[in-house]
């Protein structure tokens, strides 16, 4: 067993539960680089659209943005649970669990846990069958590992001990349950947005916090034990790849409570047109959705884009 006793950490815990490992430096420059392009931009971009929005008394895309700030107090839990150690000359925004959590990391969740979950919010409220919450979940875990990737390369921070399903630095089940988490945020927002009227709307501000804890919890807790006890590496490797194929399944459990009925016209979505959806300006936007309304039958009271 390890001497974790020279680390100030209780005895009893499992060998493959690590201290932090040796401090390292990503440099100004790289965690300027990591918090433009992996949030600041995007948050930049669409904050003018969700001020224009409150300014028409739709205060949604406003609340999502903030209900996903709000949410970046897990991050310092979920860093000590999935091993995660950040680099030692980040701007701290606030420490918990024993992490230092930077600055950096708020503006990424506006931008994942409030936007693209708003996004899994436009998809899923105009009908979205099984293949669609699929393609929801693959598009989060595309964008996710490559925000990931950057961030690992720049030497923001690292992944430490056993991660199973590592490419370039990042651990693939990640992308899987940080996706899932995107999409169920999108469904208690689904849920929740027609139901809510006046200062209730205010609990929307809790559609991220919960919807990510609530994913982490009952979708990725196989794994997390796993990767915080003394089992073998093959029996970590093994619930990592039940807890990814798990996350599939989680679709379509969400689908049978939020998604369309059988035969019910939706949107013909593909992951291309999903990715392009979120990148190009307002108009075009609106021509691919109704392009896609069309395709898919929608009504036509339902080809104008409401994103």
């Amino acid at each position: 067993m390890s001497n974790l006793s020279q680390y100030g950490i209780p005895p009893g815990l499992p060998p493959n539960v690590k201290p932090l490992p040796a401090g390292f430096e990503a440099g100004a420059a790289n965690e300027w680089i990591f918090f433009f392009v992996c949030g600041a931009a995007v948050v930049i971009f669409a904050l003018p659209w969700a001020l224009k929005a409150a300014a028409k008394k739709n205060y949604i895309p406003l609340l999502v943005m903030l209900s996903g700030l709000i949410c970046s107090l897990e991050e310092a839990m979920l860093d000590m649970l999935g091993h995660l150690h950040w680099a030692d000359d980040l701007i701290p925004v606030y420490t918990n669990f024993g992490i230092t959590v930077p600055l950096l990391i708020p503006l990424c969740y506006v931008a994942f846990l409030g936007l693209q979950s708003y996004f899994c919010y436009f998809v899923i409220r105009n009908g979205a069958t099984f293949k669609h919450f699929v393609l929801l979940l693959a598009m989060g875990g595309i964008l996710d590992a490559i925000m990931e990737t950057i961030g690992i390369n720049l030497n923001v921070y690292e992944y430490y001990g056993i991660q199973p399903f590592t490419l370039f630095g990042f651990p693939y089940w990640w992308a899987f349950i940080n996706s899932a988490s995107f999409v169920t945020v999108g469904c208690i927002l689904a849920y929740a947005v027609p139901r809510l009227t006046g200062w209730k709307q205010l609990l929307i501000l809790l559609a991220a916090p919960y919807g990510m804890a609530m994913t982490y919890f009952t979708v990725g807790w196989i794994h997390i034990l796993a990767h915080n006890s003394g089992l073998p590496e093959w029996a970590r490797w093994g619930a990592a790849a039940i807890m990814m194929i798990e996350c599939v399944f989680y679709m379509k459990l969400l689908h049978y409570l939020f998604g369309a009925k059988d035969k019910e016209p939706t949107a013909n979505w593909t992951l291309m047109r999903m990715l392009q959806y979120t990148m190009i300006p307002s108009a075009a936007r609106n021509r691919l959705w109704q392009k896609m309304a069309e395709e898919g039958g929608l009504p036509k009271d339902r080809h104008t884009a409401a994103y």
